[in-house]
């Protein structure tokens, strides 16, 4: 059953028992944000449970595997529901086929691969659905924070981004912890968590909206924050298919999601890679970091449209008199380096230790400058830095 905090939302069902055209399904949903995937049916048996009981707005129904059982399918849901919408897709555009597909109760048919806009304009005809107040749902961002190794300042950037876009604008945020072991997002937030990962990927098809936003913490800021699961152990009992629907959840309730990645290569930082909309590969211009950057990059090169997703940010800039210019850094990387945040060990390890921002520490500062610009690129509306006063002024 839809609740009230799922007006304005799509909910979908999609079937497809093959693996290839799935995972590329689901990353087209995942780029919608007014959908909520709220299942994944991975042969039609399993949708031919799934679907009456979960009873969604829309069946995205991948006829491919067996034709005839696709028909048996739909029959059976427009039988069991008769306001049911099924979009059919399929590699093949067979006349035949289509009208069987049509008369067995599938409202349109779509071919593949399909891209956004298709996939898009068959929902917008489909089902016309929009939030109370009839605006257009705004699409949310999903921004994913790497680097190729630990102690670059991920972290600090991903807490520091999260804090001011959620202090400055209107927008909600989210942070999630993607480094399943060793992550300190709320460490470097001075919060302690009721809930984390672990709780809502193990109950994702439970949660609805209003319970996600319960179940994460909020900092003083404003961000909302997932943190990683407390016990080690507990990380195995976390599958990248849990996951990839925990990211869809938090894009159907947050304009924007942080994920603070593992630096690690896991399963669980390829799922926040794929399903990202940029990429922060955070790089020190050290030449054994830009090394093992310039082979994350052609990691990335592997994936379709991955490295158009990447956006550098040079850390630390200025730390060590025999680092690597940033031209030649980006010389060496191929890629531009986008952002570029000074050097201030002192003060981003005391808003460390203390558990705060460095706002709170060096507002003002270079550093906290370069955040905001950042920030910036990614806020609704544009954020002003706010001025210091000088010394002079604090008299009057």
């Amino acid at each position: 059953m839809k609740t009230d905090s799922m007006k304005g939302m799509i909910r979908v069902v999609l079937v497809d028992p093959a693996e290839e055209s799935r995972l590329s399904l689901q990353r087209l949903l995942s780029g919608i944000g007014s959908i909520w995937l709220g299942e994944v049916c991975t042969s039609y048996d399993a949708a031919a449970r799934s679907v009456p009981e979960n009873k969604p707005d829309l069946t995205v129904l991948n006829i491919d595997k067996d034709p005839e059982a696709a028909i048996g399918l739909i029959q059976q849901i427009v039988r069991e529901q008769h306001d049911a919408i099924v979009l059919t897709v399929s590699r093949h555009r067979d006349a035949d086929m289509i009208l069987r597909l049509v008369r067995a109760g599938a409202r349109e048919f779509l071919g593949l691969p399909a891209n956004l806009d298709e996939l898009m304009q068959a929902f917008d005809r489909l089902v016309r659905t929009s939030p109370a107040g009839g605006q257009p749902r705004r699409s949310s961002r999903v921004i994913a924070i790497t680097g190729a190794a630990g102690g670059v300042g991920c972290t600090s950037v991903a807490v520091n981004l999260g804090t001011i876009l959620a202090k400055n604008s209107e927008q909600s945020i989210a942070l999630a912890d993607f480094d399943l072991l060793l992550g300190s997002a709320d460490t470097c937030l001075d919060i302690i968590a009721d809930h984390t990962l672990l709780e809502v990927a193990r109950d994702v098809d439970r949660v609805d909206l209003t319970l996600l936003k319960r179940s994460l913490t909020r900092h003083g800021s404003g961000l909302y924050v997932l943190p990683r699961p407390v016990a080690m152990e507990d990380v195995a009992k976390i599958d990248p298919e849990s996951l990839r629907r925990v990211i869809g959840l938090l894009k159907a309730v947050f304009q924007t999601v942080i994920i603070d990645t593992s630096k690690g290569l896991q399963a669980s930082d390829f799922v926040a890679l794929e399903m990202a909309d940029d990429i922060l590969t955070t790089v020190q211009l050290d030449l054994n970091c830009l090394r093992n950057t310039a082979r994350l990059l052609g990691l990335f090169r592997q994936f379709d449209g991955m490295i158009d997703k990447v956006k550098v940010v040079a850390n630390r800039v200025g730390a060590c008199p025999g680092d690597v210019s940033p031209k030649k850094a980006q010389e060496a990387l191929t890629l531009p380096i986008t952002w570029q945040v000074p050097n201030d060990f002192r003060s981003f390890s005391e808003a460390r230790a203390q558990g705060v921002m460095i706002e709170d520490i060096a507002k003002g500062g270079k550093a906290h400058r370069a955040l905001l610009e950042i920030a910036n690129a990614f806020a609704a509306q544009p954020l002003q830095p706010q001025k210091t006063r000088g010394r002079l002024a604090a008299l009057f």
